[in-house]
């Protein structure tokens, strides 16, 4: 009994070695579809693409991609793709001229106005960036690579943040938003520093859609706060001054402040092709829109009457909004007079506006009637804010 014992052993170890050496052979000679067929299919391992999407990704197929205006090595720091994530109709990009150090202002836009809320409003947004210069000490690009992974809202180029460099990133933007969000309706262009009552551009961007949808399809469209005739700076002690070497006429084009304006995407790739074969001008809004549309013999349309340059307007509109009376804003666009929150105040109290919940303000109630502003001296990093009564004129 022993002996037979052993001899099944033995011919059990012989099988299961005999089916091994069939298996490997069946493997070995089968061709290779049907092989696969048996494998697991695992996914691919993981590897940092982090390199591979600020380069190749990005980088469009037309030869002309690495270069912006004059610029012959240009290229995207952070690209950004976010209106390729977008899966919805996209009434307006919103882009934003911003110092890469402005950290604070970004904040506030973000608080003021989420990415989320503006998603639902069939908008998005992104600040336009360039590099740190070396004197600038309290950012750093990994700080900005860092806002860049948590809010996904930064596009910065490889040029260096200066004065004299805004009108390339002027350009940058509006060529970005031509190419990467070609789908949005409309563009609007801001500075950081601009309160605007993004409720009511997104009513004005909707009821143009609806009535005058050729403008949506136009290669001719901006609109704004229209500078005319305006003189350039002579005085070299002025900084704003400019050589008659640098504009030789004695008056620049009708052109839009940099504010804000609106435009849309055909209108925006028309300007970024003249701005290649056009000598560059360092006052941004007034070449992007005065000297390169009117070569283009593009007219601007006048918002003028939505814009005021006085903070204290929209410092008194907040005041007014947080009345029982509730007045509505006589302005949707001004500056922020230094102060980052003011943007968030005015956005939080105008919303309501939109929902019916605000009265319309009678002549005899006009802002400037009635407003009494605070004149604050607001300190750069720490200290108290001093306040001053005054009556503006």
């Amino acid at each position: 009994m022993r002996l037979r014992g052993r001899i099944a052993y033995k011919c059990l170890i012989l099988t299961f070695f005999v089916l091994v050496f069939l298996l490997i052979c069946l493997d070995y000679f089968m061709p290779t579809g049907k092989r696969d067929q048996f494998l697991t299919q695992l996914p691919p391992l993981e590897k940092d693409v982090s390199k591979e999407e600020t380069t190749s990704k990005h980088i469009e197929s037309d030869p002309s991609a690495s270069r912006l205006v004059n610029l012959t090595n240009f290229k995207y720091e952070i690209p950004n793709d976010v209106c390729r994530k977008y899966d919805k109709d996209l009434l307006a990009i919103i882009i934003v001229t911003s110092y890469a150090g402005h950290d604070e202002l970004r904040a506030a836009h973000r608080l003021a106005v989420p990415q989320a809320k503006l998603a639902e409003m069939g908008m998005q947004r992104i600040f336009l960036l360039a590099q740190l210069p070396p004197t600038e000490k309290f950012i750093t690009q990994k700080q900005l690579l860092d806002e860049h992974q948590r809010f996904g809202d930064l596009l910065q180029g490889n040029f260096q943040e200066a004065y004299r460099n805004l009108s390339y990133k002027h350009v940058m933007g509006l060529r970005w938003a031509a190419t990467d969000c070609s789908s949005a309706k409309f563009i609007i262009k801001v500075d950081d520093d601009i309160i605007y009552d993004v409720f009511h551009f997104r009513r004005y961007l909707e009821s143009l859609e609806v009535q005058r949808a050729d403008l949506v399809a136009s290669r001719a469209y901006l609109a704004g706060y229209v500078l005319d005739a305006r003189p350039p700076v002579r005085n070299n002690a002025n900084k704003w001054y400019v050589s008659e070497q640098e504009w030789s006429r004695s008056t620049y084009p009708a052109y839009l402040s940099g504010w804000l304006y609106i435009t849309n995407p055909k209108t925006a790739t028309r300007l970024v092709q003249e701005a290649q074969q056009t000598p560059f001008f360092w006052i941004d809004d007034t070449w992007v829109t005065g000297i390169l549309r009117e070569k283009l013999k593009i007219n601007v349309q006048h918002l003028n009457a939505w814009y005021s340059a006085n903070a204290e307007f929209i410092d008194c509109c907040v005041r007014d909004l947080k009345q029982p009376s509730s007045y509505e804003c006589e302005y949707f666009v001004g500056p922020n007079g230094g102060d980052n929150k003011l943007l968030v105040e005015f956005l939080h109290n105008v919303e309501k506006c939109y929902f019916d919940e605000c009265t319309k303000r009678p002549p005899e109630k006009s802002l400037k009637k009635t407003c009494v502003a605070s004149a604050k001296h607001l300190l750069p990093d720490h200290g108290s804010v001093h306040v001053k009564q005054v009556t503006l004129r």
